[in-house]
């Protein structure tokens, strides 16, 4: 079956998303990359066995970008999108295949893709099966993590993020929402504080069983995480004060940063962290 893709329509899309230049310029560039991608793509789904084990885009980036741009199914490259599909559902339900990290799918393909009829019976079906999970749900979002999963869930878009990584926290809520959603999950206290529009902290206190003979080792393992780091420990409780700025000039914030402080903060409450 060949693929019905209708790339050419959607080069505005990714204009808008790019950004980089000015808008002809950047209309011009869409346009040829989707050209480009759509002959790709076409040549790459013509050689089954190939686009199934070694597809022209490495995993899948600019099927994920298609996702990610709001594309709609049917213009998808659909061999492709099948594999795409089979691939997260064998991860998720076997935990087969290597990791998959940042993978973006329509919320109605999710669920089709692991045979659950509705959000909550994803939720119901997959605690059961896990050892530990935590959850959180605000207005149009709801995060979700379990036996080292997580998922991002965008009822605006209509888009879930398995295991986002490299997701960009851009807002004091979102940072709030991972926060809340980490500190169930690891069973830890946190807060976050804003104190300018765009400098935010993030606290995490760690009780520990004896006195921190030093604090290196945590800020070491985060020191490329946060702008800056204020880690006070005292005898019986560690306390860990990330700081952001959101500048376009700064690294950016990402989901794994976040977690990042957390696994810390896990580790060195439970002692697997030396002093």
């Amino acid at each position: 079956m060949k693929s019905k893709m209708k790339l050419k329509k959607h080069n505005t899309t990714l204009a808008t998303k790019m950004d980089l230049l000015d808008v002809t310029a950047d209309n011009q560039l869409a346009k040829e990359l989707m050209e480009l991608h759509e002959n790709k793509c076409r040549e790459c789904q013509e050689d089954r066995l190939s686009c199934t084990v070694r597809p022209s885009c490495k995993d899948r980036n600019f099927l994920n970008m298609l996702i990610e741009l709001g594309i709609e199914p049917e213009d998808l490259p659909s061999f492709c999108y099948s594999q795409y599909l089979n691939h997260i559902q064998r991860f998720i339900m076997e935990r087969k295949g290597r990791r998959m990290i940042d993978r973006r799918l329509p919320i109605k393909d999710f669920l089709s893709a692991l045979r659950v009829s509705s959000i909550r019976h994803f939720t119901t079906k997959f605690k059961k099966t896990w050892s530990k999970s935590a959850s959180i749900h605000k207005g149009n979002t709801m995060l979700l993590a379990g036996d080292g999963l997580l998922f991002h869930f965008d009822f605006a878009r209509g888009i879930v993020v398995m295991n986002p990584v490299y997701v960009r926290i851009k807002s004091l809520e979102m940072l709030k929402l991972y926060a809340d959603l980490f500190s169930k999950y690891y069973d830890l206290k946190s807060e976050v504080k804003d104190v300018t529009l765009n400098w935010w902290i993030l606290s995490i206190a760690v009780d520990v069983e004896s006195t921190v003979e030093s604090i290196k080792p945590v800020k070491s393992k985060l020191s490329g995480c946060f702008d800056a780091l204020n880690i006070e420990a005292s005898e019986n409780i560690v306390s860990i004060h990330a700081e952001v700025i959101i500048d376009e000039n700064r690294k950016p914030l990402f989901v794994n940063d976040i977690e990042t402080a957390f696994t810390v903060s896990s580790k060195l409450r439970s002692g697997e962290i030396s002093n």
